[in-house]
């Protein structure tokens, strides 16, 4: 990849995990793909901008949505029908009405209580809350399954678009597993079904079940998987998605050499946050009143601050990385953060499936748009304003003509 095929930069979109807090991102795509068909025309498409999409749970499935192809060969979605899908199928994915699953306890406990009276009646009542909220996920996931599958079909990882890479976790190895279009074009292997990898990228803990599937390679043994949300190991996966283009330039394609030929100057970078609650205080320590496991997973509002602290930390830390490696090098104009960290804790919920709440994040996110561009303090891990008068839709506008450029570049290259 270089000057004979007339590429100037390799270019990387970054989707974080963050559950219906997806409508955020899908806004800041929506936006930039009104751009590029401004510049380029009404056919133009993320997916043809980009030589790598990474993305993690809902940011997994976003770019499984937008690089699968359909019968034209084009991909299944328009960035502007993203929201959509978030508004039609948030509600059933993450229903708002107690999941009914099947319980053994309050059942005999009920006939137990018809003899012995009232009070045994709260006890069962107890009892059934405690099974259902420590015994089970939060929702079954049958309708997210049943949803993935019938968007992506029986496409299969190396069938995307364009180069895609979606992190998950294999809990029965503790090892993260990161799934890429590349990998699975040089290895039958790692050729699953894009559906069984988007199931697992969402997986989260808490809120819905591990994904167990095996795959057969025509040759070779069967590999099993037992997969949780990739949001563990990468809720940022930009970095995944650096290493992986690097080692596309390696000569042998291993991990241990490509870091030397990871050059700042030839990566567009554009990564997309899902927003966090890094100005709320609401998660105060006290230390008269240490937490134990139960306020860790029940926070305010059925927040769940344990992973709210997991997820969002592997998030800054990657920010962190970046910015600072593009900073130093010169060329932190490659690399562009679009997130928003001052949101309510109650409004990071990743659950939160209600109208009003999805009206309310789509909301945000055209605000966001409107927000001076900001940049990541390395001191105090928070967005800071560089230009009052530039804002988050300008440096995207900025990034389209980037992207415009580079791929007519190419297209002059190739047709020399």
């Amino acid at each position: 990849m270089g000057a004979a095929d007339g590429r100037k930069f390799t270019t990387i979109l970054s989707i974080d995990g963050g559950g219906v807090r997806g409508i955020i991102p899908a806004t800041m795509l929506a936006f930039l793909e009104s751009k590029l068909q401004k510049l380029d025309g009404k056919d133009a498409r993320i997916a043809d901008y980009f030589d790598y999409i990474a993305g993690t749970s809902t940011g997994g499935l976003v770019t499984a949505m937008i690089t699968t192809p359909n019968e034209k060969k084009q991909p299944l979605f328009e960035a502007h029908e993203l929201k959509k899908f978030y508004f039609d199928e948030s509600p059933y994915i993450f229903p708002q009405e107690p999941t009914k699953t099947a319980r053994i306890i309050p059942e005999w406990l009920e006939t137990w209580a018809g003899w012995v009276g009232q009070k045994v009646e709260k006890v069962a009542e107890i009892l059934s809350w405690v099974e259902k909220e420590t015994l089970h996920p939060k929702y079954e996931g049958y309708d997210l399954r049943d949803r993935i599958r019938k968007i992506v079909g029986k496409t299969r990882l190396h069938e995307t678009i364009t180069n895609v890479i979606i992190p998950s976790y294999d809990i029965k190895f503790l090892q993260p597993v990161v799934f890429s279009t590349s990998e699975a074009k040089r290895d039958e292997l790692e050729d699953v079904l894009l559906a069984d990898v988007c199931i697992g990228t969402t997986a989260a803990p808490y809120y819905l079940p591990s994904h167990h599937f095996t795959h057969t390679p025509s040759k070779g043994l069967p590999r099993e998987f037992n997969l949780i949300d990739g949001g563990v190991a990468a809720n940022n996966p930009t970095l995944l998605a650096i290493i992986e283009s690097a080692k596309e330039m390696s000569p042998n394609k291993n991990v241990a050499h490509c870091l030397k030929n990871i050059d700042s100057s030839k990566l567009l970078v554009l990564s997309l946050g899902t927003g966090s609650s890094k100005r709320d205080e609401k998660l105060e320590v006290d230390e008269n009143e240490p937490w134990g496991i139960f306020q860790w997973f029940v926070g305010p509002k059925d927040t769940t601050p344990l992973l709210d602290v997991l997820t969002t930390a592997t998030e800054d830390m990657v920010d962190i990385y970046m910015s600072a490696f593009f900073n130093v090098s010169g060329y932190n104009d490659n690399y562009l953060r679009i997130q928003d960290d001052s949101l309510k804790y109650t409004e990071a919920v990743l659950d939160d499936s209600r109208k009003e709440n999805l009206e309310h994040l789509e909301k945000i996110g055209n605000q966001l748009l409107e927000k001076p561009f900001s940049a990541l303090n390395l001191e105090t891990g928070l967005l800071e304003p560089i230009n009052n008068t530039f804002k988050y839709k300008d440096a995207l506008a900025q990034f389209a003509k980037k992207l415009s450029d580079e791929k007519r570049g190419r297209q002059t290259s190739s047709s020399r």
